[in-house]
């Protein structure tokens, strides 16, 4: 790298740094989230109008334009072994699904993005379930 192109580089991340917030650690996944992840993405693949993109070492997926999860393919989102999933709408009784299940990872109440650890195939089906309320709530927006 040049030294222009070395400076411009440091100014860009210095100016995100100040104006933007920092960006987010992405930790790493294991080879067997890395299987499980597959496994989940090929089921998700055969509901209509769904498709994957690579971003960030994940995996977005999408019903048409809107990006309703993202699954590992080298990185997480927030807590390694884990995929992630965007609620829109959060009425009372999805609230309350939310904070039953110990599987589940949110930041903050308002956060944007859900984590949901899996460590064993048979967590896969509760994975799935919230991924097609993500996917149903996807179409409406």
């Amino acid at each position: 790298m040049r030294v222009e192109e070395r400076e411009r580089s440091s100014v860009k991340r210095r100016l995100a740094g100040e104006m933007g917030r920092p960006r987010p650690k992405l930790p790493h996944v294991s080879e067997e989230m890395k299987r499980l992840a597959q496994l989940l993405e090929a089921e998700i693949l055969t509901w209509p109008n769904v498709t994957s993109r690579p971003m960030f070492g994940l995996n977005g997926i999408y019903r048409g334009s809107n990006v309703f999860a993202v699954l590992p393919r080298t990185r997480a989102m927030d807590v390694p072994d884990s995929i992630a999933f965007r609620l829109l709408k959060r009425p009372p009784h999805i609230i309350a699904e939310l904070h039953k299940d110990n599987r589940i990872v949110a930041p903050t109440p308002e956060a944007k993005w859900i984590s949901f650890v899996i460590q064993y195939d048979s967590e896969i089906h509760g994975a799935l379930n919230w991924l097609a309320l993500a996917y149903r709530q996807a179409a409406k927006s």
